[in-house]
């Protein structure tokens, strides 16, 4: 069943746009890809990233990896294992290791996946900010939306003293976070597989490049 939008089709030109996240988009662009290419998913980002990239420990749940990589971790509901092999199929996410996603998302950042590189500019050259969000595991204010990235910039006023540097790139349902922060020039990765732990990417990231930050100040 889909829902009809919450606000009208917006043209990518205006300056300011209303942000609001669905993974309904997700499933329509899955099945917009595989009308147009006439190929599974899986078959689609094994020609495009993971055999370009070299992503040898990569794969959709359903199909065995190309090299040899411990199995997939569980994901979590509180202390009880998720065993839910068709749900994780149904999503069409990828597993993958931090090795291969690190090496995927300095790719993107270089527009190496596009065939115009200029193309990645598209994603980070506008945000547009979320209103406050009464979900306890959705994004809401002050994440803002580009095209399929998301960025966290909170207001220097909410710490003055304390900066919290740039963070672009993208977090996942079960609390697992890819990251790139500007300033630093550094790339985070991780997981904790849990799926009430949602929030945890935009708690942990800045405390940990806040300290990484102070660090590198004092040399």
């Amino acid at each position: 069943m889909l829902t009809l939008p919450s606000s009208p089709p917006q043209p990518l030109e205006e300056k300011s746009k209303k942000v609001r996240y669905a993974d309904t988009n997700f499933q329509l662009l899955i099945a917009i890809i595989e009308e147009v290419t006439g190929q599974s998913l899986r078959e689609v980002f094994a020609e495009m990233f993971y055999r370009p990239l070299g992503l040898k420990h990569t794969y959709h749940p359903g199909r065995e990896p190309v090299g040899p990589v411990p199995p997939a971790a569980c994901a979590w509901y509180r202390e009880k294992a998720l065993d839910i092999p068709q749900a994780m199929a149904a999503f069409g996410d990828p597993f993958s290791t931090i090795g291969d996603l690190l090496v995927f998302l300095r790719a993107l950042l270089r527009g190496e996946v596009f065939d115009n590189p200029a193309t990645v500019k598209l994603m980070h050259g506008q945000w547009n900010r979320f209103g406050f969000s009464m979900s306890p595991v959705g994004p809401g204010w002050p994440i803002e939306y580009g095209l399929g990235m998301m960025r966290m910039l909170p207001p220097r006023i909410l710490t003055p003293f304390r900066p919290i540097p740039e963070i672009i790139g993208h977090t996942g349902a079960t609390g697992s976070w890819l990251f790139y922060c500007p300033p630093l020039d550094m790339l985070l990765a991780g997981d904790v597989s849990q799926v009430t732990g949602g929030p945890v990417p935009f708690q942990f990231a800045p405390k940990l490049l806040k300290t990484i930050g102070r660090y590198f100040r004092r040399s």
